[in-house]
This record gives structure tokens, C-alpha cells and sequence, in this order.
């Protein structure tokens, strides 16, 4: 089976662009208690970290995120394809 490294890439993009805004609301709603959330998710006090939350570090974060995450796993399908091409399938 062969990935479509553009099909890959641009729904790795979407997900990674709605996961973005959606923990950029959580912290306009309520900055202590995802501050609280994630710290416990990665096992650090993350209290004294300042959030700053602007519309220009939003859309910087959100661009940098989504293009970034879509080149990683279109990057990822074409590595992917090139390994899968030099493994012979088992015999049935």
C-alpha cells in the first residue's frame, strides 16, 4: 500500500489546525486551568510560564503549526513509500 504523501500532508495539516485553535480557546477561556491540564500532561509546573495569546502570535502559531505538521508527515509518506518499495511482500 502506497501513501499519497499530498492527501497525507494536507489532512495532517487540517487536524494539527484544529487542535491548534481549539488549545488557543482553551487558554482565552480559561489560561490557569489549561496552563494546570497540560502541566500535569507533561509532568512539569508550568504556573510561572507567562501566555500570551495575541491575534499575531495566534495566526503565526497557527501557520507555523499547520504547514509544519503537513510537511512532517508529507515527508513521512514519501519515506514511507520508498521504504514499502524495498520490502517484498510475504508470500500468501
Amino acid at each position: 500500500m502506497r501513501l499519497d504523501p499530498r492527501a497525507l500532508g494536507l489532512s495532517a495539516g487540517m487536524v494539527a489546525a484544529v487542535l491548534f485553535i481549539v488549545c488557543a480557546v482553551a487558554v482565552w477561556l480559561a489560561p490557569e486551568a489549561t496552563t494546570a491540564i497540560f502541566g500535569t500532561l507533561i509532568h512539569a509546573d508550568l504556573t510561572s510560564i507567562t501566555r500570551t495569546l495575541t491575534l499575531g502570535s495566534f495566526v503565526t502559531g497557527l501557520v507555523c503549526w499547520t504547514v509544519g505538521t503537513g510537511v512532517t508527515f508529507a515527508l513521512l509518506a514519501i519515506l514511507y513509500n520508498r521504504q514499502a518499495g524495498k520490502v517484498t511482500p510475504a508470500p500468501r
